[in-house]
């Protein structure tokens, strides 16, 4: 946790240290903002919210503090202060004021507005008078109607109103319990133009909670060593979990967010509007941004859109990808594809390089892109001859028809090694479309040809969905150039080789179609009629199974790819495209727009574009499990390095070593779930050790759902028992530091009533006939004293024995001085207070049997939650793989049925017997029963 560095100063600067601060955080951010007036409260309450004792001070400007996410694994929370409103003040500050307002609900996810509690709300909300002017500050514009200003609520955070010190006798707590925390319940009226009006209005969602005093007397604050009164714990703890749940991110990082900052400022100092471009129809995904530089040519706003008014919509200046949360200001022409979210790269990267002399390497960056995408990928690649036109077709998919990857209008290639390009999926919003570009195949002008087969195999290992690009027709030079396809089984293995296994269980042609990509071929300047020699028409995919077609005497040099083709991709699909535009314009294709190419080349890439986006699927390795961006950069990295030791890529190697990095991912990522609910959830100390195992429960619960999610291929479910055990650990710190508060919180609340005690004994108040009577009166009240006070913990009868026990040796000093007492009586007294010290001391030894029997019972209950995840998780294991093997298995049916019809009978019977093997292992799994080693 960092400590709180100021963002915003007192003359409207930004500050460089904070910007650094910003540029270096890597994970997404979610961002929470305060303000209000003077002396509400405001930096208590985020410290509160930051588990921190003392972070946030009073000092003038915005405060940025950032944190781990409580909640949200791999993200971060940002905590922005805002110094005190002050009750008077001259316009200057005023206007300042109204900026840092502005700023606030510009670059948060949730704003907080903290006021102190009133006879009559609704004043307190009322003060907030910045709120009306934000239509003057902001600017929102509709993509598709710069003549019209979008609704500003589009572009605002949810809007958490916070009472503080509302008097323990009014029921508006109770009320906003009642109504789920609306505003409107503590609202007598809704004028209009009024700032209660506008919150309701601009602010998407807007909600109040009501907070006691923290301390409600000073006697308390003593007693409680400075912790808040638990009345406003509670309240504390339902804000905190509404506050956590509310704060989604934008995909923002820390780098996007710094820019936006500078931007806003400026525009600000500048008394300009800040203008927000979003897409027609609301914040969506991303379609086109303004451009910029066209903005700053008019003198003010009016000017922009009355010059954007005269302009055809096609017309207007637009970059390709918008943000939804634009300001229209200069952007940086050197910023790198980075500089975005990690699923939406403004420009690709080199994954794979592939540099003259060297070998195949990986390029670190793009690495680290793909380690922050925990989405799963849908990988398209694409392959063919050079200058065939990839580059283009993959643009397209990127949604973006000038930039993006390198076309070239020369017939020298352009793309080296293979290109990435991360992008959310137009039609999955919880996944992301990662696009390779490859470079050609057979440029005459490589130093270093021999790493096209290479750059082949990775894009068929890497890929969800391989597409191949050719030209005009699919013929026997077609053909003769997929000699690629041919040597995947000298370039890709499926296991390791292993002495004890048959040669065709490591890893042969029937092996690697349920590995391998669905296949499409990309027919491109196809200029032939879609029909057969009769005159019948056929569709796309007739013609590429036509022209798969093997005849038993054509020579091996052409039946191989096909058969090849086949027997590796059983799932397989057709386009063909007409030439986009005339010769001489394809040197500027690039630039054209869509009204000067082909209408059928359009259609066409719009069919093909629209088949990806819905039948493409996420990447799986074997069994089953969906690859994630984090886990796709791991695939690469390891077959990479196969390539550059001189080995063969094994697809169980790297299957392997995923399998160590994700689990081991997945334990730590479980843990930090934990801990995070734990700390939301248990307030303590607890009053007895059932509230804090149901807490334990419920987060090892969701801990092992995390684990599960994640981890695959655990063999003998090493990392469950990681997990388990880190488990079990954490349940004992739990204990600990519960016992440790219970101990403290007791303690504390002893000393206090016994210091009345302890002053009478230093002055010998009790050393005077009749005095060990009344120090045993004084004694049982405090006793009586410490049992009424509550939330005291289940360490509350053990710290009572041991203070009496400590507190034994000055009794018995008062019995013996104390003369009203014959020698007898005091031998009866010292009698009982042993038998009383003895009777409470068997009364904790039953107490601790019944705890350790607890936790006895709490080990089963968490034995058994994990044996019912690993149980499920290996039943969904089982059925994936006979979804596999079935469909495996119609597919070499299928093929075989189309083998007898060409009279290819010698391999008829040799895939006769790898369907009677598959048919075993089908039966084999069904019966095979769900045995557990956990």
């Amino acid at each position: 946790m960092s400590k709180p560095v100021c963002l915003v100063d007192p003359c409207l600067r930004v500050n460089p240290e904070a910007l650094s601060l910003l540029r270096r955080l890597s994970g997404p951010l979610c961002v929470v903002a305060i303000f209000g007036p003077k002396g509400t409260g405001k930096s208590f309450l985020l410290d509160q919210l930051a588990g921190q004792e003392k972070g946030f001070g009073s000092a003038p400007g915005i405060w940025l503090q950032r944190l781990p996410h409580p909640t949200k694994p791999n993200e971060n929370l940002l905590l922005l202060d805002t110094e005190g409103v002050p009750e008077q003040m001259e316009e200057e500050e005023y206007e300042f004021f109204s900026r840092l307002f502005c700023l606030n609900v510009l670059l948060c996810d949730l704003f907080i507005y903290n006021t102190k509690g009133d006879e009559d709300p609704q004043k307190e909300l009322d003060k907030l008078a910045y709120v009306a002017e934000l239509d003057n500050k902001v600017q929102v514009l509709e993509d598709c109607a710069l003549e019209n200003s979008f609704p500003l609520s589009a572009v605002l955070p949810p809007f958490v109103w916070c009472l503080r010190d509302v008097a323990s006798d009014t029921v508006w707590e109770e009320m906003l319990q009642a109504s789920n925390h609306e505003i409107d319940v503590l609202l007598t009226s809704l004028a209009e133009d009024t700032p209660s009006s506008c919150v309701q209005k601009l602010f998407p969602s807007h909600k109040a909670f009501c907070f006691h005093s923290p301390h409600l007397n000073e006697i308390e604050k003593e007693a409680l060593l400075d912790e808040p009164h638990p009345v406003f714990q509670r309240q504390l703890k339902v804000f905190k979990s509404y506050v956590l749940s509310k704060t989604q991110n934008r995909n923002i990082s820390g780098e996007v967010l710094s820019e936006k900052l500078e931007q806003f400022v400026e525009a600000l100092s500048r008394n300009r509007p800040i203008l927000l471009d979003i897409i027609c129809g609301g914040l969506q995904a991303a379609s086109a941004s303004v451009d910029y530089s066209f903005y700053l040519e008019c003198e003010n706003y009016e000017e922009f859109v009355e010059t954007t008014r005269e302009l055809p919509k096609e017309e207007i200046p637009r970059t390709s990808h918008p943000s939804v949360w634009e300001p229209m200001v200069p952007q940086n022409p050197r910023t790198s594809p980075t500089t975005a979210q990690a699923n939406d790269m403004e420009a690709p990267i080199c994954l794979i390089e592939n540099r003259p002399g060297e070998k195949l390497g990986v390029n670190q960056e793009a690495l680290e892109i793909l380690q922050k995408i925990k989405q799963p990928v849908v990988v398209v690649a694409i392959v063919g001859l050079y200058r065939t036109g990839k580059s283009y077709l993959m643009n397209k998919l990127a949604g973006k028809d000038q930039g993006g990857f390198s076309l070239g209008a020369t017939i020298q290639a352009n793309t080296k090694g293979i290109w990435m390009w991360c992008r959310p999926h137009p039609l999955k919003p919880d996944h992301t479309l990662v696009l390779l570009d490859t470079e050609g195949l057979g440029d005459v002008e490589k130093s270093n040809t021999e790493n096209d087969s290479w750059i082949f195999a990775l894009s068929v290992l890497l890929s969800s969905t391989f597409v191949y690009n050719s030209m005009s027709t699919i013929n026997h030079y077609a053909l003769e150039q997929m000699h690629y396809v041919t040597e995947l089984t000298e370039h890709i293995k499926m296991k390791t080789p292993n002495r004890n296994r048959s040669k065709s269980d490591d890893g042969f042609p029937d092996q690697f179609a349920s590995f391998f990509p669905t296949f499409i071929w990309v027919v491109r300047d196809f200029t032939l009629q879609l029909a057969l020699q009769d005159g019948r028409r056929i569709i796309e995919d007739e013609y590429l199974e036509n022209a798969l077609e093997r005849k038993t005497d054509a020579p091996e040099k052409q039946d191989l790819p096909k058969k090849c083709l086949r027997e590796y991709f059983p799932n397989r699909k057709c386009f063909v495209f007409d030439r986009p535009a005339s010769r001489h314009d394809l040197q500027f294709l690039e630039h054209l727009p869509e009204s000067k190419l082909s209408p059928e080349f359009v259609e066409q890439a719009r069919r093909f574009c629209n088949y990806i986006y819905e039948n493409a699927q996420a990447k799986v390795i074997q069994g089953g499990h969906v690859v994630t961006g984090s886990s796709l950069g791991s695939l690469a990295e390891s077959y990479t390095e196969a390539i550059r030791r001189g080995s063969i890529p094994c697809i169980e190697n790297a299957v392997l070593a995923l399998a160590q990095i994700e689990n081991s991912a997945a334990v730590h990522e479980a843990v930090q779930r934990y801990e995070a609910m734990a700390d939301l959830m248990l307030m303590m100390p607890t009053e007895d050790v059932e509230e804090l195992l149901r807490v334990h429960s419920s987060c090892e619960e969701e801990a092992i759902q995390v684990f599960m999610n994640r981890s695959f291929k655990d063999e003998g479910q090493a990392f469950q028992r990681q997990l388990g055990n880190q488990l079990q650990s954490k349940l004992k710190e739990l204990c600990r530091r519960n016992e440790q508060a219970s101990s403290d919180r007791c303690q504390a609340v002893l000393m206090e009533l016994f210091q009345d005690m302890e002053g009478k004994i230093c002055d010998g108040s009790y050393s005077v006939r009749g005095g060990y009577q009344q120090f045993l009166n004084d004694q049982q009240n405090v006793v009586e004293n410490y049992n009424m006070v509550a939330e005291k913990g289940l360490m509350a009868a053990k710290v009572l024995q041991d203070f009496l026990q400590a507190k034994e040796m000055v009794a018995q000093s008062i019995l013996q001085t104390d003369q009203n007492l014959t020698e007898k009586q005091k031998e009866t007294e010292v009698a009982k207070a042993r038998a009383e010290a003895s009777e409470r001391e068997a009364q904790l030894q039953r107490e601790m049997k019944e705890k350790t029997q607890r936790m006895a019972q709490e080990m089963e209950r968490s034995y058994e939650e994990h044996e019912r995840y690993l149980m499920a998780k290996m039943e969904e294991d089982k059925r994936n793989l006979l979804a596999e093997q079935e469909r495996l298995l119609n597919q070499k049916l299928q093929e075989q049925s189309r083998l007898q019809q060409e009279g290819f009978h010698h391999e008829y019977s040799r895939l006769q017997g790898e369907i009677q093997n598959l048919r075993s292992q089908i039966s084999q799994t069904r019966q095979e029963p769900t045995c557990l080693i956990f």
